[in-house]
């Protein structure tokens, strides 16, 4: 800092240099904040997905007016603190399409992409193919380039086993791809096409679910990507327990269960009958520890008729010691809440260009009232020393 200082040839009194390099510290600390994304050699998260509309998707966004509908930052829990970036566009191309664009970022790295068709049909740069799955196929191709990610190639390569107008199950090594045909209903009533593509993470036979890459068509159309492939750790693929062995377990335990149901007296314990058959076991991966998943029997069980609006008995069971991991019942009526549609919360949520507007404008005035208060310093010390006699001993000193 000293020979910073001393080569800008200023005069050499002790708050001259004081002053030089108080200024300099300020302009440093202007040059570590964030530049505007103009400015910037890295691309910014509204950047990215553009980007990738445009380079994966193949939608001309040249014809479109692009309006940044929202962007802010979450910290899912379940994630163990990595931090998720969503971005939002609204795509005007006049009378002949509009589109909606909504971008998940998990650590800088798109991890859900969907594009929804508000009116008309999506305005693409290229000509696309008729064929469904050349239609995937191309994707995934434009997507490998654009992510780097190389087992998206060995994805790639399991297309050229399946037929797109079938529903197909096929296993590659640790990887299943299932294909799957579906009538959907797209707002407000009407019928679409649609088809799914997903490649799940499996070992030892058994699917890790929250492990997947999906690709989701619609009349042949893109419409979302959803790329968890690397999410969770495999804590073990050991499995101890038999489905067999997971159905006594289950059923010792839904014996021991009491049902209680909400009626007009409050919370009333209410008895049930189970029946034998049928008996549903389900056996995938499922979450122990924060992004670490184990082998995990699913059993429900069913009664011989409601009860209220009851009718079984779900358990979990750990495949690798055969520990219970829950017993609850299972209801016909209700069901979770639904998440909360994050439109109504991106009203809640600072925008992100305002945030980094925000830091630009308290950075300048910070350095400017710095800069301000060290100039003000140093002209009461020159007027001072313009007026005091060149002697003057303290007043406790005499």
């Amino acid at each position: 800092m000293k020979a910073l200082v001393s080569n800008l040839h200023l005069p050499k009194t002790p708050f001259i240099r004081f002053l030089a390099a108080l200024i300099l510290m300020a302009v440093l600390a202007v040059s570590f904040v964030q530049l505007p994304t103009t400015y910037s050699a890295e691309l910014t998260a509204p950047e990215k997905a553009l980007m990738f509309l445009e380079d994966v998707v193949e939608v001309d966004v040249a014809k479109y007016n692009a309006t940044l509908a929202s962007n802010w930052v979450d910290y899912p829990p379940h994630w163990g603190g990595l931090a998720e970036e969503l971005v939002r566009y609204n795509l005007d191309g006049g009378n002949e399409s509009n589109l909606r664009v909504t971008c998940r970022f998990r650590e800088d790295t798109i991890h859900s992409y969907s594009l929804q068709v508000s009116k008309g049909s999506p305005i693409f740069a290229e000509p696309q193919p008729t064929s469904l799955l050349d239609a995937a196929k191309g994707f995934l191709e434009r997507y490998r380039t654009y992510s780097k990610a190389s087992y998206i190639q060995e994805m790639r390569s399991m297309l050229d086993m399946v037929d797109e107008t079938e529903d197909a199950t096929v296993t590659s090594g640790n990887i299943k791809l299932t294909v799957l045909n579906q009538e959907a209903q797209n707002y407000p009533s009407e019928a679409i096409d649609r088809t799914l593509f997903e490649w799940t993470y499996t070992v030892n036979g058994v699917d890790a679910p929250q492990n997947i890459v999906r690709i989701t068509f619609d009349d042949g159309a893109f419409r979302s990507l959803v790329n968890d492939w690397n999410l969770y750790n495999i804590g073990s693929s050991e499995v101890n327990v038999s489905r067999e062995e997971a159905i006594n377990l289950a059923r010792n335990a839904a014996e021991d269960y009491t049902l209680r149901i909400y009626l007009e007296n409050g919370l009333t314990d209410v008895e049930f009958n189970l029946v034998d058959e049928p008996v549903k076991a389900g056996l995938s991966m499922y979450p122990r520890e924060t992004l670490t998943v184990y082998p995990f029997w699913r059993i429900e069980l069913y009664f011989d008729k409601y009860y209220y609006s009851a009718y079984g008995v779900q358990v979990g069971i750990w495949a690798d010691t055969g520990e219970i991991e829950s017993c609850e019942s299972l209801s016909g009526l209700g069901g979770p809440i639904s998440e909360q549609d994050q439109t109504e919360l991106s009203t809640e949520q600072n925008d992100g260009t305002a945030a980094s507007t925000n830091i630009y404008i308290i950075t300048a005035a910070a350095t400017t009232a710095l800069v301000a208060a060290a100039l003000l310093i140093y002209f009461r010390k020159a007027r001072k020393t313009a007026t005091k006699p060149e002697a003057v001993m303290p007043e406790e000193s005499i």
